[in-house]
Formats: structure tokens, C-alpha cells, sequence
């Protein structure tokens, strides 16, 4: 079965798209990342749906990036840039999608799914799903592209304190700092109800106010594209080498800073 799944209600009104790899927590591949764009696109252009839903299977929403993949598909900074010109793609063909979107996490919800949740316009998170972006426990570093998406939606300090940090986050934690909308006590029950107001209100309406609101925000549009590339560039580091090198071997990693 597709590592990425759309489902479709009986009236095409509500599409959910599934992140499927569950016995790997939905961590995200390149493939992925496609398939996520293409899904986002052919929902886009589908007049029948009225709201999206992003969510994982098997109790996590999704655990990051696969690593195991990074060492061939990730290894230099053409490829870096390659790999992170799909994930913008992916990641803007969500946030734009005209349709209303709603993440609904359970379990983890961390470096790249996060991404993929805070695209979303509205997040509800289960009491015990956590967040984070560990990227610094592997010398793997955020390009600007994301980072600049990412900072502005959350403010600088949340952001270095997920960066510099590492730590995984609870519910209430999410909630207080703007990663997710809101913490529900029963997930099925609030998305159920949220998707109720959602597909009782204009389809008009709710492409106008994406799409302005989207424009009132907007900083892919300014982004210079050398800095892009440098950005990438990250990957030619030591560090990140010693850091996927440390994950696959399952062991700590020993940093230079180089």
C-alpha cells in the first residue's frame, strides 16, 4: 500500500489524506514527499471537496524524516537542495491548498511532520501527542526556506528553543506557543464537530480567506536565492556526516563543530 493514502467520504465532501508507513512511525521519505505534493494538488483542483484532513496511522502523525535514506539521497549540497526543493513543494502545495486543511495529531509529531502540521490551518492535537525538532542531535540543520516559514508562524524565541534544544514537547506546552490550535480531549469527537462548522460555511468564503490571509504573510516571495543555496550547504559540514552516521549506528554522536 502508498506510504501516502487518500481517503474520501462518502459524499467527496471531506478528503483525509494518511501518512501510512506506521511501522516506522510515519517517518517521511523523499517518495513521500511527492506523494504529499501530488496529493495536496489533485485535491486542490477536485471542486467536490470541501475540507482536507492530514493525519497518520497507527496512533503517530509522523516521527520526522527517515534518516536511514539521508546517506544517499541527502549527502551533498545538491542533493540537500534537491531533497529540500521537494519538501518546500510539498509544504506549499498544503498551506495553499484552497480548501480548508486540518491536521489531527495523535502520538509524535516531530521535525518534518511538524512542518507538515503547522501548514496546516487548523491543528488539533491529542493530550498525549508530543512535538519537537531534535534535528540538532544529528548535526542536520533547518534550511532557510522552512526556517523562515517556521519563525515567522512561531516567533524567533519558540523557534530556538526548539532548535537549540531538541526536546520533545507535550500538549499543553503546543498549545501555549501556537504549534498546535488546540489540545482535544476527544480527538474523533472535536475533529468530527470542527469539520461540522467548517463544511457548514461558503466554500467561497473560506478560499478568500486563505488566500488573503496567505498573502498578508507571505515571505517565500522575498527570499533571495542565493542564501537559499547556502542554506543547503549544511550538509557538506562534519558534524552533520558524524550525526547520521551516530543514528545508524545507534550510538551518540561525538560533534567537532566543524
Amino acid at each position: 500500500m502508498s506510504a501516502v493514502v487518500i481517503e474520501r467520504s462518502d459524499d467527496a465532501a471531506l478528503a483525509t489524506i494518511r501518512l501510512n508507513r506506521p511501522d516506522k512511525r510515519n517517518a517521511l521519505t523523499l517518495a513521500m514527499w511527492g506523494a504529499l505534493e501530488q496529493a495536496c494538488r489533485s485535491l486542490e483542483r477536485d471542486d467536490q471537496v470541501r475540507c482536507v484532513v492530514v493525519r497518520g496511522a497507527g496512533g503517530n502523525f509522523a516521527a520526522g524524516a527517515d534518516l536511514v535514506e539521508f546517506q544517499t539521497l541527502r549527502a551533498s549540497t545538491d542533493q540537500a537542495e534537491a531533497y529540500g526543493k521537494q519538501m518546500i513543494a510539498a509544504l506549499s502545495a498544503l498551506r495553499d491548498c484552497g480548501h480548508p486543511t486540518i491536521a489531527a495529531v495523535e502520538g509524535l509529531c516531530v521535525g518534518g511532520g511538524l512542518e507538515i502540521a503547522l501548514m496546516c490551518d487548523l491543528r488539533l492535537g491529542a493530550a498525549d501527542s508530543r512535538y519537537g525538532i531534535p534535528i540538532q542531535k544529528v548535526g542536520v540543520a533547518m534550511p532557510y526556506p522552512e526556517l523562515a516559514i517556521l519563525t515567522q508562524m512561531l516567533g524567533r524565541p519558540i523557534m530556538l528553543t526548539l532548535l537549540l534544544e531538541g526536546q520533545l514537547h507535550d500538549a499543553p506546552w503546543a498549545e501555549k506557543h501556537g504549534l498546535i490550535t488546540r489540545i482535544s480531549a476527544d480527538l474523533e469527537t472535536d475533529l468530527t464537530a470542527t469539520l461540522a462548522r467548517i463544511l457548514a460555511g461558503s466554500p467561497v468564503s473560506h478560499r478568500h480567506h486563505k488566500h488573503f490571509t496567505q498573502r498578508a504573510v507571505d515571505l517565500l516571495r522575498s527570499l533571495d536565492p542565493e542564501d537559499v543555496r547556502r542554506s543547503y550547504a549544511a550538509v557538506d559540514a562534519e558534524d552533520y556526516r558524524e550525526g547520521i552516521s551516530a543514528f545508524l549506528e545507534r550510538r551518540a554522536p561525538k560533534f567537532a563543530g566543524r
